[in-house]
């Protein structure tokens, strides 16, 4: 298998740059297709779900919110069942009162029925037989149904003790609350009568079905026999042919040879179970439709860039295999490109590219031949031109510092201070090393403030703190010793008071940090930004700021290099961050 992979590859490299990509751009469309093909399939599916799963979700809904209607009735038939006023009447009917007495309390009777009527929307019409098995009734209009069935309504009240019961009947799109009604006087419990409420069941499922958006429109409910008892609009289905084994679910079924989608959820209130019934052809109608506009373009598409790429595939051969030979060329190191390539003439992506890359090649070339080696020059000069940097000035005072000491006393510290400025000359003017442990390093800045120290005596104090850790870091050479200098000549020269200057160093993040401080006059705000933006030029005698943050930048690179601050009153501090590693 693998050896067969391979020469399908090889053939592959073989073929023509046209056949490649023709060859290409079919496997792209079959691929695509595919992966299209897997996409829609798999995206329908989920759509089918959530719309399954929505449904019977609505349809939870929905039968709870009729549920809650259907408790309130209950809870209206305990309030009717329980009035003291009604009571009173059904106790006194019961006693056989003469025809005007009787005649009173049924129309004391029928105007409470009709204000438990009008407490909800959702009862037709309240019945209530009383002990002797005479009806009264208020509400809307009800079938003699009622009526013909008052032993069975008498019978059912009796069941459960006298709690209420839902009655439903086959077919009849019709619920019943029917309770018994019992005095509760002297907890003596006669029967007072039979209450019965009839339930406008159309009205709360039209209610539900607005308040879900509809999705209910073809709500069922089936009893305790699985028979309907409300069918709704949906009369023509006898009977589901399966029976539900969870409590919500799903499940497609064929009834009277078409296709329906059915979903349902049971009660948790009464042994009762909703259903809604829905056309599967209605639901996949639409997506079958827009998965057929959906390929149809697909495959057209694809045909058009085919026969585009096939097209134009030869037209653009020439030139890529032109660039391609120049390339190699390039890669073999002949950067003489003018012989063997040649700017097309087009304005398309390959003529840009071909012109571009001849551009590039020129620029590569002046920039070797011109610019490179220039900078090169240029850079070297710089860094011999700060090695070369020697202050005079500073030679000029240690000289004046030693004569001084000669005058007044003679025999006092010369050699120290003729020592110490021969090891400053010794380190300044070698080439031997660029570089120097800090450790060698501090060992010149102290012979430097031992020559300072004898011409300022007690006005400069210096102190050092480096660490053990930081001593064999290598640093460039003469970077410490400008700074203290210009620390000498911008604090110590502009006060009465003494100086303390400190040099620290630290490693941190890899980098080393060294710190020159001062206790000085500081600068202004002012004045340090324009010594940042390098518009002022130092006072000092020896290699400036500008110089050594130049040097730092030169050999390390833009991240590392001089940190300045200073506040008016409280000194001024020189960071110097460079590399721990220089070598």
């Amino acid at each position: 298998m693998k050896h067969f992979i391979f020469s399908i590859i090889n053939k592959y490299r073989q073929l023509k740059i046209k056949k490649k990509l023709t060859l290409t751009i079919l496997f792209i469309m079959v691929g695509s297709l595919s992966f299209l093909l897997i996409g829609f399939q798999y995206a329908f599916h989920v759509y089918d779900q959530l719309y399954y799963q929505k449904t019977t979700d609505v349809l939870h809904m929905s039968s709870k919110q009729l549920e809650k209607e259907l408790k309130s009735i209950e809870e209206v038939s305990f309030s009717l069942m329980s009035d003291n006023k009604i009571q009173k009447i059904l106790s006194e009917i019961k006693m056989d009162s003469n025809p005007y007495q009787r005649y009173q309390l049924d129309n004391q009777l029928w105007d409470l029925l009709t204000e438990y009527v009008g407490s909800s929307k959702y009862i037709h019409a309240i019945h209530i037989f009383d002990a002797n098995g005479r009806e009264y009734r208020a509400g809307g209009y009800t079938s003699s149904m009622i009526s013909n069935k008052k032993e069975k309504w008498i019978e059912i009240g009796e069941g459960k003790k006298g709690a209420n019961q839902w009655v439903t009947e086959t077919d009849s799109n019709k619920i019943f609350a029917i309770r018994k009604i019992r005095t509760h006087q002297n907890l003596s419990l006669d029967n007072l009568g039979t209450l019965l409420i009839q339930v406008n069941v159309d009205k709360i499922v039209e209610d539900s079905v607005s308040e879900n958006n509809k999705v209910t429109s073809n709500m069922m409910i089936s009893g305790e026999d699985n028979q309907f008892f409300y069918k709704g609009i949906f009369k023509e289905i006898e009977n589901i042919p399966y029976l539900p084994n969870q409590k919500v679910g799903y499940e497609i079924q064929s009834i009277g040879g078409q296709k329906y989608f059915i979903t349902h959820t049971s009660s948790s209130y009464v042994n009762w179970v909703y259903w809604n019934i829905v056309s599967f052809d209605s639901i996949i109608a639409k997506v079958q439709t827009t998965k057929y506009i959906m390929l149809a373009i697909f495959f057209l598409l694809n045909l058009v860039v085919l026969f585009m790429a096939v097209v134009f595939s030869s037209k653009l051969t020439k030139p890529i295999e032109q660039l391609v030979s120049a390339m190699k060329n390039v890669q073999k190191g002949d950067l003489s490109i003018k012989n063997t390539l040649q700017p097309v003439q087009a304005n398309d992506e390959i003529g840009i590219l071909t012109d571009h890359f001849i551009l590039m090649i020129e620029r590569i070339n002046t920039l070797i031949k011109e610019n490179y080696e220039k900078q090169l020059l240029i850079k070297d000069t710089e860094f011999k031109a700060l090695q070369a940097q020697i202050n005079p000035h500073f030679l000029y005072n240690t000289l004046e510092s030693i004569n001084w000491q000669a005058k007044m006393n003679r025999q006092t510290d010369i050699s120290s201070m003729v020592e110490s400025l021969g090891y400053l000359l010794r380190n300044a003017i070698s080439a031997k090393n660029d570089a120097v442990l800090l450790e060698e390093e501090i060992f010149i800045v102290d012979h430097y403030i031992r020559i300072q120290k004898y011409r300022y005596g007690d006005r400069l104090t210096f102190h050092k703190m480096i660490p053990p850790e930081t001593k064999n870091c290598y640093i460039p050479k003469l970077m410490i010793q400008p700074l203290v200098e210009n620390a000498i000549h911008y604090a110590l020269e502009q006060m009465i008071e003494p100086c303390k200057i400190t040099v620290r160093a630290v490693l941190r993040e890899n980098n080393l940090h060294i710190t020159v401080e001062d206790n000085g006059p500081g600068m202004e705000e002012e004045l340090l930004a324009r010594v940042r933006k390098q518009e002022v030029k130092t006072r000092g005698t020896g290699i400036g700021l500008y110089n050594i943050d130049s040097r730092i930048k030169l050999l390390y690179g833009e991240e590392f290099g001089l940190i300045i601050k200073s506040k008016r009153g409280t000194g001024t501090q020189v960071h110097l961050i460079i590399p721990n590693k220089w070598r």
